[in-house]
């Protein structure tokens, strides 16, 4: 295919154009636009029936299901009158089933607790410090074992 460059296309016929022609071409091509537009355009329409409402109503329902039987429940916490309810058996019962270890047990258990019993038994006792100290130095706690 030969190409043709413009220098070399030589005018014909001297082409001239009305005196007004620019000042209504804005107009026209906005006008002609505006008709392309409207003539090409396909709106989406959505005409509703009762199997449709239905279907969407089913829909719904199913995805209301789903979410319910899904989505995962908050456990409360358990207060203390539901844990006194529980025997020593059950517990026992519970660690066996578990295979728990009693040095895993022990190392579980909070000490401030049992500090706190030691505390509560030596204010029953009333013991002065002294006295215990005194008693404790005269005892041969070593011998005795």
């Amino acid at each position: 295919m030969k190409r043709i460059k413009l220098e070399d296309i030589e005018p014909k016929v001297p082409f001239e154009v009305r005196d007004d022609y620019f000042d209504s071409l804005p107009m026209r091509v906005q006008a002609r636009v505006h008709e392309h537009i409207h003539e090409n355009e396909h709106r989406f329409t959505v005409s509703w029936s009762w199997r449709r409402t239905a279907l969407a109503g089913m829909a719904a329902s199913v995805l209301a299901v789903l979410i319910w039987v899904t989505y995962p429940q908050k456990q409360a916490s358990l207060g203390e009158e539901t844990l006194s309810q529980v025997t020593d058996e059950e517990i026992v019962k519970y660690l066996k089933d578990t295979q728990i270890t009693q040095s895993e047990v022990k190392d579980y258990a909070p000490v401030s607790e049992s500090q706190n019993e030691d505390d509560v038994l030596l204010q029953q006792l009333n013991l002065d410090e002294n006295d215990l100290k005194e008693a404790i130095q005269n005892e041969d706690l070593a011998g005795s074992i």
